[in-house]
């Protein structure tokens, strides 16, 4: 195998890295996420439906915060989501008035059916590698994972971390 063209400058490398991790088209991304088994999804219920599953149960309040959108908003998309199957909406035990928005069961079939097919198709593209070039993406993912990691923490330590978080 040759000698893969290695940029000579730190500023060169990071610059030919953020080109490779942004090479796919984003047109064509969105155009993928869009198309499931049950039916055409909309990125706004993607988006709730990857919000309540990594958050859990949500008052309707604060999936509209999440969300960026006012209540009025929010309950509109609710209301589709539920036409759907994906969500159900739960009132609160202990103060009747909060409705908390609960990702149903075909919801929590979906999220997993979107993470088994990503884990495939990734499965597939690493198959098509060398196995020094796999070894090497492994290694620079790591690095990748524990600077995220440190990144993150100094964020969360730091005042107005929400304001600096990129």
């Amino acid at each position: 195998m040759a000698a893969p063209d290695v940029p000579a400058t730190r500023a060169t490398l990071r610059h030919a890295l953020l080109d490779e991790l942004t090479a796919y088209a984003p047109a064509r991304q969105m155009n993928l996420m869009r198309h499931w088994p049950s039916g055409r999804m909309s990125l706004v219920h993607l988006n709730v439906l990857f919000v309540l599953s990594g958050e859990g149960p949500l008052p309707m309040n604060r999936l509209a915060d999440l969300l960026d959108v006012s209540q009025a908003s929010a309950t509109g998309i609710v209301d589709r989501m539920e036409q759907r199957g994906l969500v159900t909406r739960e009132r609160d035990g202990e103060d009747r008035r909060v409705v908390r928005v609960v990702l149903s069961a075909q919801g929590d079939g979906l999220i997993a059916g979107i993470a088994a097919e990503r884990r495939d198709k990734l499965a597939r593209l690493l198959e098509a590698l060398a196995e020094d070039d796999a070894a090497a993406l492994l290694q620079g993912l790591r690095a990748m994972r524990v600077a995220r990691e440190a990144l993150f923490h100094a964020t969360q330590s730091t005042p107005n971390a929400s304001t600096e978080a990129t």
